[in-house]
């Protein structure tokens, strides 16, 4: 289950939105988006059932050497970068609208997972993070008899 209101999940998003202005200002301005320097956040689709929770994000041009993945006290990081393919000879780009650069992208997830049965799989540009659910322990049943003394 997703934390619906979170002030640092509204910090996280505060900061994503910040960096992702900051990187469309500056490649307008002094054409560092040509460069392949400017910061970008991939796009995350994040589901669960009964028994995990999914994330999916898009990372195309990625490879699994580029991608980082961390959990960490009920938080998933994924760093990674896209880099641009190098051209034998000089080019002028007409238009350039892909992203290209180091990303993060960190989500909260109130949930206690089971992280050594976590994994991630990159195929075709999705990069896909299923980590199990552990059973929420404070919301079990135990009957405690009573013994008399």
């Amino acid at each position: 289950m997703i934390n619906p209101y979170s002030p640092v999940n509204e910090l996280i998003r505060l900061q994503e939105d910040i960096n992702r202005l900051f990187a469309e200002l500056s490649g307008h301005i002094s054409g560092s988006a040509l460069q392949g320097t400017a910061s970008w956040v991939p796009n995350v689709d994040l589901s669960e059932d009964s028994k995990e929770f999914i994330v999916r994000a898009e990372v195309p041009g990625s490879t699994a050497e580029d991608l980082q993945i961390i959990f960490q006290e009920g938080y998933l990081h994924i760093r990674g970068e896209k880099k641009r393919l190098p051209h034998e000879h000089k080019i002028r780009y007409l238009c350039l609208e892909r992203n290209y650069g180091k990303f993060s992208r960190t989500i909260q997830l109130n949930m206690v997972v089971h992280i050594d049965g976590a994994l991630a799989r990159l195929h075709n540009g999705i990069l896909t993070i299923v980590l199990p659910k552990l059973a929420n322990r404070r919301r079990s049943e135990k009957i405690i008899p009573v013994e008399t003394a």
